[in-house]
């Protein structure tokens, strides 16, 4: 799972606008259950607030879907907990490093980053510009979801038959060991792959329905053990 996370200065106008226009992109694509996305604020002030109004009459405008929603304040925690950090603006992009302590693991990023033309995305809180602040969220989160779409190998537009299937899970079995994994092999690694793709889409699915208690969101961490473990058996 790609963990997405939109960051603006209240968490009231662009980046819950970014969350969900980004979201219906994914949904559109089909990447539902590999991408989800959420936003965060880097300031106290809107704590709690729904998104705000105008917010709402673009995304409506559009025809974008979205839910009632609190905004939150950024803490260090996301930054451990998402893959990508992505701010509206260059203050945006010092307010998170000043909270993260930098970006050791380079996630930090301004939306409009990914496209051919970098700039920060004006506050339409003080400009009262939706239509434009909308266009160029649309712009960057279209050229987000390429650019993720390329780098996690997320084009799924071949439906393979059983046969090629199988085949290339010997490939790519034969990156991780230097034997020919066997049909028990095969077995175990389908079996270790369902579980891995079950609790993939439980978390996809309570993301999406924007449960609150993140403390009920199962951890991968033991399916990847168990992955790691299985990897390190075949090498020997």
């Amino acid at each position: 799972m790609i963990k997405v996370l939109f960051v603006c200065l209240g968490n009231i106008c662009r980046s819950p606008m970014a969350e969900f226009i980004f979201k219906d992109l994914v949904n559109k694509e089909g990447l539902s259950d590999f991408i989800f996305a959420r936003s965060v604020g880097t300031t106290y002030e809107t704590i709690g607030r729904d998104m705000y109004e105008e917010a709402k009459i673009k995304l409506d405008e559009k025809g974008i879907p979205y839910k009632k929603r609190r905004a939150k304040k950024m803490n260090k925690s996301y930054y451990l907990n998402f893959d990508y950090i992505i701010g509206m603006d260059e203050q945006n992009i010092k307010s998170i490093y000043e909270i993260c302590g930098g970006d050791e693991k380079k996630k930090v990023y301004k939306l409009l980053d990914f496209t051919d033309h970098p700039r920060d995305i004006s506050d339409p809180w003080y400009t009262g510009d939706f239509s434009k602040a909308y266009d160029d969220i649309l712009t960057g989160c279209k050229a987000l979801l390429k650019y993720l779409q390329k780098k996690h190998d997320l084009n799924f537009g071949k439906d393979y038959t059983k046969d090629e299937l199988v085949s290339l899970i010997y490939e790519d079995m034969k990156k991780y060991a230097a034997i020919t994994p066997s049909d028990a092999d095969i077995t175990r690694y389908f079996a270790l792959g369902t579980k891995l793709i079950d609790i993939r889409v439980y978390i996809s699915d309570m993301y999406n329905t924007e449960i609150e208690d993140e403390d009920a969101i199962p951890s991968l961490k033991n399916y990847y053990m168990q992955l790691e473990k299985y990897i390190r058996d075949l090498k020997k």
